[in-house]
């Protein structure tokens, strides 16, 4: 259980700095926009940087729901068998 919070801990800790750096950057789009700011060159690899971010957050997130489908799979499964024992018992 213990690893189970710590690693909601890392998720939730990886998401919010993910969306701080991309408000950041949003930040610098505008300026640029708007006049002064980064170079060209820095904004386009700090987006390269933000989406490679973003893309491990949501394997994270794929990840987390594959295993919970997994986990979800074998309790079917021994419902289903604990089920299927249960009925033979009456007839």
């Amino acid at each position: 259980m213990a690893t189970f919070l710590k690693n909601e801990r890392v998720e939730k800790t990886v998401e919010i700095l993910v969306i701080i750096f991309g408000l950041y950057l949003l930040l610098q789009l505008l300026r640029k926009i708007f006049g002064g700011s980064w170079s060209t060159e820095d904004i386009i690899i700090a987006m390269l940087i933000f989406n490679t971010g973003a893309l491990f957050t949501l394997g994270m997130l794929v990840t987390q729901a594959k295993s919970d489908m997994n986990y979800m799979k074998i309790q079917f499964r021994s419902l289903a068998t604990d089920f299927k024992a249960h009925i033979k018992k009456k007839e």
